[in-house]
């Protein structure tokens, strides 16, 4: 089980999107804002202007980038990602257009950027937000004329690939805060699209459920799971705070745990990061639990899981509580902060800590 739920965990589905057909049978949904959004990335794909995502953190805006190239004529062409924020400041230019041997320390070799390997094809920007104001000039070149060139080199060099940006920042404050040049976000806001949270879309949660169980379950050769009434309720009403990103998280957790069987609302309120969590107490996690029911109705019962389940929320209600604080919540708990994250990767693999 372990082995299933930490393979589940490192799978970036929207990875693996390499077809039209893959790409439309993965944007589910029938609310009237997923009919929406499909039909502007049909009359978005084709173009080879500059469009501009945003939607909340998780929502799944890489999914939305990857069906603009998926369904254009660059479809067999690259498609590269690089997500702005997760680099450190220095490394971001020469990531993206490539260097010149001896341009810096460690520089020892020519070697082409993003903009070069991506080609005729699609270069999507990922927190586009997160890019430092100093190379914002530089890429607003690249949107004008096409024209960039490596660090250390003068050679001008010329790049056809669309670029498509994703934020879950609101640019036009940015803009106004002087944190975002207003040129740079009219460039890349050509063709706009909003992707909807998942507290929006009503049934669309159960529609995202359904598949990715069925998807898991198939993946990991292991029977799926259902959920009764109560827990269908429970799911339908639940503001899923990290959007399609939680909730494929839930899915692939009660996938390993509850295979085969039916979830209760017991079993999925102790998945579930509820919003106004409070730093449990021994008494309140205690009545949290039946023993007896847990016993009997999991065969695959594992005293490890259930204990790691219990520390677990304390440290995301030690961390809600500290506002994402991770100094302060390891406080609270009585460990170091060292402690803290180790547990964190532990329990939650592939843990973030630039999300703290």
């Amino acid at each position: 089980m372990r082995k299933l739920l930490f393979a589940a965990l490192n799978t970036d589905d929207d990875e693996q999107l390499s077809s039209p057909d893959e790409v439309a049978h993965s944007l589910i949904g029938d609310s009237p804002a997923m009919r929406s959004l499909r039909s502007q990335i049909d009359l978005y794909a084709s173009s080879t202007f500059p469009a501009l995502i945003e939607g909340e953190s998780g929502s799944g805006k890489e999914l939305v980038a990857a069906a603009l190239h998926y369904l254009s004529p660059r479809a067999k062409l690259p498609f590269l990602a690089l997500n702005c924020g997760a680099i450190s400041a220095n490394l971001v230019e020469p990531t993206l257009f490539g260097y010149s041997k001896g341009a810096f320390t460690g520089a020892a070799a020519n070697k082409a950027g993003y903009f070069e390997d991506a080609g005729d094809g699609t270069l999507f920007l990922d927190e586009i937000g997160e890019l430092p104001l100093d190379l914002q000039p530089k890429l607003l070149r690249v949107l004008e004329n096409g024209d960039f060139q490596r660090v250390g080199d003068t050679q001008s060099r010329h790049s056809k690939a669309r670029i498509v940006a994703a934020t879950n920042r609101d640019l036009r404050a940015e803009v106004k805060a002087g944190r975002f040049r207003a040129d740079l976000f009219h460039r890349l806001s050509v063709f706009s699209l909003l992707v909807p949270p998942l507290r929006d879309l009503g049934s669309d949660k159960l529609k995202l459920m359904e598949h990715f169980r069925l998807q898991y379950a198939f993946k990991h050769q292991t029977k799926p799971f259902t959920l009764d009434d109560a827990a269908r309720d429970a799911w339908h009403k639940y503001a899923f705070p990290g959007n399609v990103r939680e909730l494929k998280n839930i899915v692939i957790r009660l996938t390993a745990k509850y295979a085969g069987y039916t979830v209760g609302t017991t079993e999925l309120a102790a998945e579930m990061e509820l919003p106004d969590a409070q730093l449990p107490t021994v008494s309140k996690v205690d009545g949290d639990i039946d023993p007896k029911r847990e016993i009997e109705n999991n065969p695959n019962f594992s005293l490890d899981q259930v204990l790691a389940g219990i520390e677990l929320r304390y440290i995301d209600a030690a961390i809600d509580l500290s506002r994402g604080n991770m100094s302060q919540a390891a406080r609270v708990l009585g460990i170091s902060r060292s402690t803290l994250y180790s547990r964190l990767e532990a329990l939650r693999p592939g843990t973030d800590k630039s999300t703290f």
